[in-house]
């Protein structure tokens, strides 16, 4: 199995393929996890599977350096997992967070207690803590980095917007600012 430097989950969607693009510009080694196969098979032929501006372009230079799957093991042999997977909203227009922490105990498993585990999701104050109790105390090293962008133009205002952080762990904080530095 190729080594990745970065595993996006929800890494076929108007925000991780966009972010997935611009950190492989960056020359980080990129993976994209989804369940999406439609979509994995576009973004792996080059074919955006959605309207944003500058993604052609950049898909298409980057294409055969970006990998889209839906093989959940490769999120084992990563330094960094990014966390990219909708909120839906409940009738009652709440946020359904039942999708999400699923999400946690499906990727159990396949992560380990050294990886910088980072937020892009909506999620409401004490998620993360929430999250640890998910996967087990070992797991500290979480950060919660939202997303702040206009569907369609994330490429084009992920570099320009200034990037909020935080975190449970020093080593969450300080690798999740270095990644968004670039």
């Amino acid at each position: 199995m190729k080594k990745f430097d970065v595993c996006i989950v929800g890494g076929a969607g108007h925000i991780g393929l966009p972010l997935g693009l611009l950190l492989k510009s960056k020359d980080k080694k990129v993976v994209l996890y989804d369940k999406n196969i439609k979509v994995i098979n576009k973004i792996n032929s080059g074919i955006m599977p959605f309207i944003e501006k500058g993604g052609e372009k950049l898909l298409k230079k980057n294409k055969k350096k970006i990998l889209a799957t839906n093989d959940i093991n490769y999120v084992k042999n990563v330094k960094i997992v990014i966390v990219c997977i909708g909120t839906p909203i409940k009738n009652n227009l709440k946020p359904n967070f039942k999708y999400f922490f699923q999400l946690f105990r499906e990727l159990k498993n396949y992560l380990n207690k050294n990886q910088v585990i980072i937020i892009r999701s909506s999620i409401y104050p004490g998620s993360c803590e929430k999250i640890v109790k998910i996967l087990g105390k070992k797991f500290k090293h979480i950060s919660y980095c939202p997303e702040r962008v206009v569907q369609g133009l994330a490429i084009e205002e992920l570099p320009k917007l200034p990037q909020v952080i935080s975190g449970l762990s020093n080593k969450s904080i300080s690798v999740s600012k270095k990644l968004f530095k670039l």
